[in-house]
């Protein structure tokens, strides 16, 4: 029974990774007309939205029980990582942020020891530096991995999914799934429509095309309220280590849609990375389960 449980939530993770891995190249091909700011900012307040037309009573009631500390050191880590995702994918490949951005399985195990007092286990190391390896092969693409300003923001985006898993599982010890989804839905949203007003131009708002609006649509509905939820759920279940290393899929997900939506390619080098990176899934789902 507890495998099955065990698996299950292994189960939402992947399907997790899926929906991001087809949500970054959209996102990308909605940029042509929508800016990142404006695009957070609709996406969220629509996710908001739907959280709270659902889930109205069911939050009121827990967040009477919580203080701030419980909840929104998750939530602004979500919110960083979201709006740093797409400032990411503005400047450089949707295959190199799935990369970068996956590096939060070396980030994760490390604030765990800070906010979970979760001791390292040595174990862990080789197949997390063989996940670095094999990640590195994937975006690489035959040498032609470089670092810019995109990179660095993926790189954020790297070590604030950490920080939200990391503390998201320490959220979840005092509420459900469905509100803390819901108060990070409710971080980003704030953050998100407060940048777009003070930075953003207001005007290209009209120059929003339809299948922009689609996409947004779907980044509402699947990427946050449903990836959300998905992730809340399984932290209750599995450490945030694990989360993290499940996620890995995530970038060969990306760069397989990448490749069918955006024409990026990837070489026999990146196939090679893709191969480690699940090898790697598969050893420590072995290991954590030991």
């Amino acid at each position: 029974m507890i495998n099955n449980s065990h698996n299950k939530y292994i189960i939402f993770i992947l399907l997790q990774s899926f929906l991001y891995g087809l949500g970054n190249p959209l996102t990308k091909i909605a940029f042509a007309s929508i800016t990142p700011l404006w695009c957070l900012a609709f996406r969220f307040g629509l996710a908001f939205s739907l959280f709270a037309i659902f889930f109205a009573t069911r939050l009121r009631k827990q967040l009477q029980a919580l203080s701030a500390s419980q909840y929104l050191p998750a939530g602004l880590c979500m919110a960083s990582a979201y709006i740093s995702c797409n400032l990411a994918l503005e400047g450089t490949t949707a295959t190199n942020v799935g990369f970068i951005m996956s590096l939060s399985v070396i980030f994760a195990p490390l604030l765990s020891i800070i906010v979970l007092q979760r001791p390292y286990k040595l174990s862990h190391l080789p197949i997390q530096l063989l996940v670095i390896l094999g990640m590195y092969l994937l975006c690489s693409n035959g040498g032609m991995f470089s670092f810019n300003q995109g990179d660095l923001w993926a790189l954020l985006t790297a070590v604030s999914v950490a920080g939200a898993l990391v503390f998201g599982e320490k959220s979840l010890k005092a509420t459900d799934a469905i509100t803390i989804s819901a108060i990070q839905t409710f971080i980003t949203a704030v953050i998100s429509i407060a940048g777009a007003l003070l930075f953003g131009d207001i005007s290209t708002i009209t120059k929003i095309q339809p299948e922009a609006w689609a996409v947004v649509i779907y980044l509402a509905i699947t990427c946050t309220c449903l990836a959300y939820f998905l992730q809340n759920a399984a932290l209750k279940f599995l450490s945030s280590s694990l989360v993290s290393m499940l996620q890995c899929t995530q970038p060969i997900l990306t760069a397989a849609a990448s490749y069918f939506l955006l024409n990026e390619k990837l070489t026999f080098t990146g196939m090679s990375g893709a191969v480690i990176i699940l090898a790697c899934i598969i050893s420590e789902n072995i290991l954590e389960k030991k």
